[in-house]
């Protein structure tokens, strides 16, 4: 049974029993939707606007960032790996004992490849670097640093006695602070006294 329905019924009930009627209430009209008056186009709050312009601030801050990045980024230079020093020997084992600059034992054939190769590439400096493990040498007035630059000057010598300029060659000496292995073992200590033959091409040169 509707509304409609129950409300006529019992008024004829209620009639019958000599009460008045009292006629039922007009059904009241729905109040708009809020949702309606929200969602009316063109109508921003200002919720809205405050959170287009943090993300608009956002974006602008990573733009900047991103532009920045490529700046640095093409501000590096590139490294020519042409003009970058290249190890072609290194005089290691047991070619110097500890503590000495004498060079024990080193193959002919050994210096003879060397002076080729040195020899293809006329434009080259030639870098000698000596090295020496981390026993000190206990001799007054000569440590490591100075040991491993005599090391150096020894093969220097050797490649002038065979034809090299003089002029083309370059010693240093870095003593016992660029170890290849450690020092722990009399293999390892062999191993870090060396000296190594470098060549370094002249910018521009073929």
């Amino acid at each position: 049974m509707n509304l409609q329905s129950y409300t006529t019924a019992y008024s004829y009930l209620n009639n019958q029993s000599g009460l008045s009627i009292i006629p039922a209430p007009a059904p009241m009209p729905m109040p708009p939707a809020a949702a309606d008056t929200l969602t009316q186009p063109g109508v921003d709050s200002e919720a809205d606007k405050a959170f287009a312009a943090e993300m608009q601030e956002a974006i602008t801050q990573l733009e900047n960032k991103v532009a920045t990045a490529e700046d640095k980024i093409a501000g590096i230079k590139t490294v020519n790996s042409d003009t970058q020093p290249r190890t072609v020997t290194v005089f290691g084992g047991k070619i110097f004992r500890s503590g000495q600059d004498v060079i024990q034992d080193v193959a002919y054939s050994a210096i003879e490849n060397l002076v080729q190769e040195i020899s293809a590439f006329p434009n080259s400096r030639i870098l000698i670097e000596g090295h020496t493990d981390n026993i000190p040498t206990g001799k007054s007035g000569s440590d490591n640093m100075d040991l491993s630059l005599r090391r150096a000057k020894a093969i220097a010598n050797i490649l002038v006695l065979h034809g090299i300029p003089k002029d083309r060659i370059s010693v240093t000496g870095y003593g016992d602070t660029h170890p290849i292995t450690s020092n722990s073992t009399e293999e390892g200590r062999a191993k870090n006294r060396r000296v190594e033959v470098k060549l370094l091409p002249q910018e521009g040169a073929n």
